[in-house]
């Protein structure tokens, strides 16, 4: 069963994300609230979230803020581990359906009304779009809810282990994309188990070129290939060319390696898989 989760709309968020912006954990951990009397739920109807279960997701996120050190400042490596773990809770624990995860505004209540001590800790003096929902690639909590969903296999043993293929920044060049890509769980999912045949270290090939210049390629194929008409094999295939050719590509282009090296070098990235 999925829920509804009341809406903060612009006219009240706007101002509410104003007034916050300067003030830290310790002064917004006394103005959380479970309701908002300008949230609303949507019109469609379906069972509306409760109390109880808001203030036990409140709980979840706070435990895992302290876990790295909530309200001092995070380190790089505890905002890492909180928002990956974050991903997971909130995917798990909100059984909230992607329609609904696709409103902005579902996200600012949650930041700016249940949320907005651990918002403003993780995102100290934040813009806008970290707690408003304009950008949800860039929302505090409702980009890593996306995170998890487009990872998610729940068949696996572990749903959630794609969510440590690629590193945010990767991972918001793929998300950015999910218009043209069909927002596609199936081939995302795809695409982290092409990346994990591939190995960047110890060479200077940049993981983000190769990654743009595929997920280009990806788009330019889109208009000709349903990505989910492909079952798992024949998805992993095609896309593990595609990379094949992104990497020769790159390495080729203006002369960037002597032509007598790229076949080497490009082998080397691909060093895990078996022709």
């Amino acid at each position: 069963m999925t829920l509804l989760y009341p809406r903060l709309l612009r006219h009240r968020a706007k101002p509410l994300a104003v007034d916050y912006k300067d003030l830290g954990p310790i002064e917004l951990n006394t103005r959380w609230s479970l309701a908002d009397s300008s949230a609303v739920f949507v019109a469609t109807g379906g069972t509306r979230v409760d109390p109880a279960t808001l203030q036990l997701l409140r709980d979840i996120v706070v435990d895992l803020a302290k876990e790295s050190g909530f309200p001092q400042p995070p380190d790089a490596k505890q905002k890492v581990s909180f928002d990956l773990q974050l991903a997971v809770v909130l995917h798990r624990e909100m059984r909230i359906s992607p329609a609904e995860a696709a409103s902005g505004d579902v996200w600012a209540f949650l930041s700016l009304v249940v949320l907005p001590d651990v918002s403003h800790w993780r995102y100290p003096k934040p813009p806008g779009d970290r707690v408003l929902g304009s950008d949800l690639t860039r929302h505090v909590l409702g980009r890593m809810w996306w995170r998890a969903q487009l990872v998610y296999a729940p068949t696996d043993s572990d749903p959630y282990a794609a969510l440590h293929v690629l590193g945010e920044a990767a991972f918001d060049q793929i998300y950015a994309r999910r218009a043209a890509l069909g927002g596609s769980p199936h081939l995302i999912q795809s695409i982290l188990r092409t990346w994990r045949q591939m190995d960047f270290s110890g060479s200077d090939i940049t993981e983000r070129d190769i990654l743009r210049d595929f997920l280009k390629r990806l788009l330019r194929l889109a208009p000709f290939v349903v990505f989910e008409a492909l079952d798992s094999r024949a998805l992993d295939e095609e896309l593990l060319e595609i990379a094949k050719e992104t990497v020769f590509g790159y390495l080729s282009f203006g002369g960037r390696t002597p032509a007598n090296e790229v076949e080497p070098r490009a082998a080397r990235v691909f060093v895990g898989v078996v022709s």
